[in-house]
């Protein structure tokens, strides 16, 4: 099995519900089976090449927030193609339907459980927000995957790291020479570019749930990350009433809260 894994934040200053809040940290990773992942590579870097053709723009990678707001690059694109670009990648995704593991650590996380960390494990700051997000997420991968002697790859975008270098050898050391985890450059690995797809239309789609006002954009992306159908057993899909939609989260986020004895 291949693992690529991506994160994601903010926006900080975002008004928050009474529990979501823009001070979260969340990271996301995606489940590759190991025979769709060179069909998989070789689509992202065609789409890539195409580019320059059909949209007059050529980037070296698709990173989602850059085009949902046309920075860089694809402030030339044509008006529009930025966002059939996420139409493209959430077909593409329904095709492929990869499982997906979630995340998140807010000011609520570790209070919630009268926890607390310090120190760090592989590299991980468990004294930070970042670091206590990405390292729960390690231990629910390790729950979730396949156990050894099951081959583990798993790539992780090298902003915490040097591209090609170990990464969380200690979490899965019951994988001994059967797993590599590495960091790596996001434009070289098309794996991790779908990750961060996934990982920036959940934490939009968060962003715009709590929005005090949504435009007919906003409520188009809402329909489209929830018309994907995600599989992971870390988001519940509901239907809401657009127009009470913070209400209507808050209430689900509270409901869930009071199952797990938290309230």
């Amino acid at each position: 099995m291949h693992i690529a894994i991506d994160d994601t934040y903010g926006p900080e200053d975002a008004k928050p519900s009474k529990y979501v809040t823009g001070k979260r940290r969340t990271y996301v990773a995606v489940e590759f089976p190991d025979a769709q992942v060179h069909e998989v590579r070789e689509s992202v870097r065609a789409c890539l090449s195409e580019l320059p053709t059909l949209l007059g723009v050529s980037p070296a990678e698709f990173h989602f927030v850059d085009i949902y707001n046309r920075y860089g690059v694809w402030e030339q694109a044509p008006k529009g193609a930025n966002l059939q670009l996420f139409e493209f990648f959430a077909e593409i995704y329904r095709r492929y339907r990869w499982r997906v593991h979630i995340q998140t650590v807010d000011e609520r996380t570790l209070a919630d459980h009268d926890l607390g960390f310090s120190g760090s494990l592989d590299g991980i700051d468990l004294s930070e927000r970042d670091g206590q997000a990405l390292f729960f997420l390690l231990v629910k991968l390790k729950r979730a995957v396949p156990p050894p002697p099951a081959r583990l790859i798993l790539r992780i975008d090298a902003g915490r790291g040097k591209p090609d270098s170990a990464f969380a050898k200690r979490v899965f050391r019951e994988w001994g020479d059967q797993y590599d985890g590495r960091f790596a450059a996001s434009d070289a690995e098309p794996l991790i570019q779908i990750a961060d797809f996934l990982a920036f239309s959940i934490n939009r789609s968060t962003h715009l749930q709590i929005k005090p006002k949504r435009t007919d954009t906003d409520l188009w992306f809402l329909d489209l990350v929830g018309s994907m159908g995600i599989q992971s057993p870390d988001l519940v899909k509901r239907s809401v009433n657009p127009a009470n939609l913070a209400a209507d989260i808050d209430a689900a986020h509270l409901e869930d809260r009071k199952k797990k004895g938290l309230e």
